[in-house]
């Protein structure tokens, strides 16, 4: 271990000031947590990591059914980013405590669990921190990684470090895997117990808030409409330029492009203002007025879901690039046709029964987007076949929840 902890200490000064700069530009950002600062006792039946706001959100389904079954018991759910705190705000009641992941240097994870007691951590997907993982075991938390999952990518750069891969993945109890590629390399990494639990982003429930949003109806109902969601930097302008080619044909059509990111909001309406004469922000322009425009940015946090339900073609962002594309269940849960690009390898068993069911498209290059989205547009039996084969998709794939909780031990086997 002592390669990361140098590795650690090399890191310091970049890791101080991305602390920094989230103390400037979140009001709800407590910089004396990352440091393990612990203000008072924290008393919790179960902890929850997620790293930010993904992971909370595919977290939602397995927190509602715990409470439900332990309505009295209190839970504590940690995040490194102040946009996961966020959402864990407003998507928790009171029985949920919130707490920011403390750094993983030494004395800063000792002092952040001196102050905890709580039988048991879940780790949502795969955050291994070596320090954090290493004092769990000395304080007596028992930490199973759940919804974990490991590209081929990822496994080759752990394989690098063979020796210290294994000590690593002998820490938590227990690996609940997506899907068997990646239970296998989990264990050939050196884990001592993995099970194969699916994937619980299947198991969101869509808000009836959002299955009734009036989006769609504020907009216009005949306008057509596609989102370019979760997107990074490269692929905004491959997607507006694809929309500016759409646009020959429907002059009407709006795209909804949805940075990943926040801090990215700016950067992208004025990327999209650079090519287009109507561009709008959705914190400044009522929907109401939005068929005026060519391009609304979404600059709102925790609205995906609305994004989506308010389209007619979703293509999931992160796909265009090798950041290997994002969760594609969430506008399957809308009956949405879906277009992805060529990297998908972080959902690859997702992606490709999406596609093999003939719930989405592959699509890479401004072209076959242009095509895709302009044959979507023309057709409706088209969009309602494929957002139907999608809905089916991800309702066979449901039951990761129930299987985790029984496995963590959280509900009788």
């Amino acid at each position: 271990m002592w390669v990361y902890q140098l590795l650690l200490k090399v890191l310091t000064p970049w890791i101080l000031r991305k602390l920094k700069r989230f103390g400037k530009e979140y009001d709800n950002y407590f910089i004396n947590q990352a440091f393990g600062e612990v203000e008072k006792d924290i008393h919790a039946d179960l902890w929850i990591h997620c790293a930010s706001v993904g992971e909370v959100l595919a977290v939602r389904p397995l927190v509602n059914q715990w409470q439900a079954l332990y309505p009295n018991k209190h839970l504590l759910i940690t995040t490194v980013t102040p946009t996961g705190a966020a959402q864990v705000s407003s998507l928790f009641n009171e029985n949920v405590q919130h707490h920011y992941l403390p750094v993983d240097w030494v004395k800063s994870v000792e002092g952040f669990l001196s102050k905890l007691t709580c039988p048991k951590l879940l780790i949502v997907e795969t955050e291994l921190w070596p320090n954090l993982l290493t004092g769990c075991k000395k304080h007596n938390i028992q930490v199973h990684i759940i919804n974990a999952r490991l590209s081929e990518r990822s496994f080759r750069k752990y394989a690098k470090f063979s020796s210290l891969s294994k000590k690593l993945m002998q820490l938590p109890v227990q690996f609940c895997a997506h899907d068997d590629e990646d239970a296998k390399r989990f264990r050939q990494l050196g884990a001592n117990s993995v099970c194969v639990t699916g994937n619980i982003k299947f198991d969101l429930a869509v808000p009836d808030n959002v299955k009734g949003s009036d989006w769609k109806r504020n907009v216009g109902p005949l306008l057509p409409i596609w989102v370019g969601a979760s997107t990074h930097d490269g692929e905004e302008k491959l997607l507006l330029e694809a929309h500016s080619r759409v646009k020959k044909t429907f002059e009407a059509a709006l795209l909804l492009l949805v940075p990943r990111h926040p801090e990215r909001f700016d950067a992208v309406y004025e990327l999209a203002q650079s090519q287009f004469d109507r561009v709008a922000k959705r914190s400044e322009v009522s929907q109401k007025d939005w068929s005026q425009y060519d391009v609304v940015v979404g600059d709102s946090m925790g609205e995906l879901l609305y994004y989506y339900q308010c389209a007619d073609i979703a293509f999931v962002g992160g796909s265009l690039i090798e950041r290997g594309g994002h969760n594609p269940i969430e506008p399957a849960l809308l009956s949405k046709p879906i277009l992805v690009g060529e990297h998908t390898f972080n959902f690859k068993e997702m992606t490709q029964g999406l596609l093999q069911d003939e719930a989405a498209w592959k699509c890479s290059t401004v072209v076959e987007i242009e095509n895709s989205v302009k044959q979507l547009f023309e057709n409706e039996q088209s969009r309602l076949y494929m957002g139907g084969k999608a809905l089916l998709f991800a309702k066979k794939n449901q039951g990761a929840v129930e299987r985790v909780l029984k496995k963590v031990g959280e509900v009788e086997k």
